[in-house]
């Protein structure tokens, strides 16, 4: 559900700062009806979570402006690397070589996928995305960790980030529609809102190195959702890119499957 927001982004007139705050209004929205009452907790992990969950909403609508769309995804899902040594450390969770190898196969296929657009330019963007993408790894653990309260992270994670954001509603006004804004918030409730919960859930059994592998998927369809319905076109290398990345994922899947029946 993720992979279909940079589809619906595309059939908007809205400045990139809107569309977050917009996308998090109607996230918040669906996560109050889950949670009937959030609470905050006043735990160093989850203000840490909250702080990073809006830190990387922020960072990664600023990097898209000063670096290309294919850096600023690329370097965000570098995040398993930093999930991976956040885990051993928070978590305890243990590293082996399969989990080394998997994440190989991943990037050589996210290589492959974005090689003919990524470049060596827009140094400040590129380290901004890169900061999302360590602060999507925390977020991550944090869940696994805070499992409790991992779901009234994200509602205040995405409050936060609405009440921040919204202020550039009319940056670059150009006369969009209140349809625009209506699109969007409808996106943040079946995009970003509903899937959270299922992520924020499916951590409760599952490592977080899984998880965030998983979460590999998500920038490989996103563009081919564009292709298929905009026939926006996508790089030669793409589609070897995109099936090393989802043999790599689904094999892992598969195998860890395997592992807990024996």
């Amino acid at each position: 559900m993720w992979s279909f927001g940079g589809l619906f982004i595309k059939f908007v007139d809205l400045p990139p700062m809107a569309i977050t705050g917009l996308r998090s209004l109607g996230a918040s929205s669906v996560l109050l009806i889950y949670l009937k009452r959030p609470k905050w907790h006043w735990k160093p992990y989850f203000i840490i979570g909250v702080a990073s969950y809006v830190a990387m909403m922020i960072m990664y609508v600023v990097a898209i402006r000063l670096t290309t769309a294919a850096n600023a995804i690329f370097l965000q899902f570098t995040a398993p690397i930093y999930v991976i040594i956040l885990g051993y450390f928070i978590l305890n969770e243990k590293i082996n070589r399969f989990d080394i190898l998997t994440m190989l196969v991943i990037f050589s296929g996210m290589i492959l996928f974005f090689i003919d657009e990524l470049t060596l330019g827009g140094l400040w963007g590129n380290l901004l995305a890169l900061g999302a993408g360590i602060c999507l790894a925390i977020i991550t653990v944090l869940f696994r960790k805070e499992k409790k309260s991992a779901v009234d992270l994200v509602f205040f994670g995405n409050i936060v980030t609405s009440i921040i954001c919204l202020q550039f509603i009319y940056e670059g006004y150009t006369g969009y529609s209140k349809i625009d804004s209506t699109i969007m918030v409808l996106v943040g409730v079946f995009q970003l809102g509903i899937p959270y919960v299922f992520y924020t859930i499916a951590l409760r059994t599952v490592s977080a190195i899984d998880a965030i592998l998983l979460c590999m998927i998500e920038p490989i369809l996103n563009p081919f959702w564009v292709y298929l319905f905009l026939g926006e076109p996508v790089g030669k290398w793409s589609f070897f890119g995109g099936a090393l990345v989802l043999i790599g994922t689904f094999a892992r899947a598969y195998l860890n499957q395997k592992a807990r029946k024996i």
